[in-house]
């Protein structure tokens, strides 16, 4: 069995949930204590039309970053917005 990083576990997550408004969250790179990702933001208005809405830059990085926090103190989450 393939062991994944906690990065790659953390991207898997969150990718989940903004895959539903055509988002994307991707693993640029991990070093050391630092976990890069880039965010490329989905498509959907931000009416919330059918219940889709996309998720600000902001609020994805807080609730990754605390996600982190939590599964491995000591490492540190930056992020991209991808075009």
């Amino acid at each position: 069995m393939a062991v994944t990083s906690i990065g790659a576990q953390l991207v898997a997550e969150f990718e989940r949930m903004v895959r539903r408004d055509g988002g994307e969250v991707v693993l640029l790179a991990e070093e050391g204590d630092l976990i890069r990702v880039g965010y490329r933001p989905g498509s959907a208005g931000p009416d919330c039309k059918d219940d889709v809405c996309v998720l600000p830059q902001h609020e994805l990085r807080q609730l990754m970053a605390e996600t982190l926090r939590r599964r491995a103190p000591g490492r540190e989450l930056v992020m991209e917005v991808l075009p």
